[in-house]
């Protein structure tokens, strides 16, 4: 061959050898960039759900922390009617604890559902219960309590009101009113100052065993409040994770 066509050829070949790495060296670049595309994306989509999972866990974590709070406040509240006249405080707490069992059981897994409404039972039982017994446990309470500093006439009361829950549940209210024990006492209470109807009323249509079984009654509902937040709580914490760290 003719050198100069040699020389053109080889020249052709480097020039054409460089333009192909060229292309190829930008082809590679392109894939990789590609990748690293691809691999950042990735990354923040898996970013995003670890914040958004951690965001909800958060948010459950603080609903449950606050139903649990609003629960025993309103059991407290409720409990608190058996020795004060303080029902406006405990229907506030009540109103509040629905608010917080409403959110609970919006934000709350699956698993937690019935542990979070056993509780709702449970402290609604209680306070429907207060509402119920409280107002003759204050009456008594206070009799007690003017009894036991000496005022003749709040002894006198107590002591007629003794022997007419003495008489028992095989009396019918019927014939408890129309006994003399019964009429004994309702003297006995109209002659205590500042003691009203209403309350003579609480005190002189109970029996001992009503009084015996409403007490035990206000403890049940307490240790039932006390079994089904312990049931939530470790639940919650199977739940959550917390119990294994």
């Amino acid at each position: 061959m003719d050198a100069s066509v040699t020389s053109a050829v080889i020249g052709a070949v480097a020039v054409g050898g460089t333009a192909l790495g060229t292309v190829l060296g930008g082809w590679v670049q392109a894939r990789g960039g590609q990748a690293q595309a691809r691999a950042a994306q990735q990354a923040a989509q898996i970013a995003a759900q670890a914040t958004h999972h951690q965001a909800l866990y958060d948010r459950r974590w603080s609903l449950l922390a606050a139903y649990l709070r609003a629960a025993s406040e309103c059991m407290e509240a409720a409990d608190q009617l058996y020795t004060t006249d303080s029902l406006p405080e405990a229907r506030r707490r009540w109103h509040a604890f629905t608010l917080a069992h409403a959110e609970a059981e919006l934000a709350a897994p699956a698993a937690l559902l019935d542990p979070v409404d056993d509780l709702r039972k449970a402290v609604g039982r209680m306070y429907w219960t207060a509402q119920q017994a409280a107002p003759a446990a204050r009456a008594v309470k206070e009799l007690r309590r003017r009894a036991k500093q000496g005022e003749p006439a709040a002894v006198r009361a107590r002591e007629a009101v003794g022997r007419l829950w003495e008489l028992g549940d095989q009396f019918t209210l019927a014939q408890r009113e129309s006994s003399q024990e019964y009429t004994d006492a309702a003297q006995a209470f109209d002659a205590v100052p500042g003691f009203g109807g209403e309350q003579a009323a609480l005190l002189l249509d109970r029996t001992q065993r009503q009084w015996e079984a409403a007490a035990r009654e206000r403890e049940t509902r307490k240790e039932e409040h006390i079994r089904v937040r312990r049931e939530l709580v470790s639940v919650a914490r199977n739940v959550f994770g917390t119990d294994r760290f």
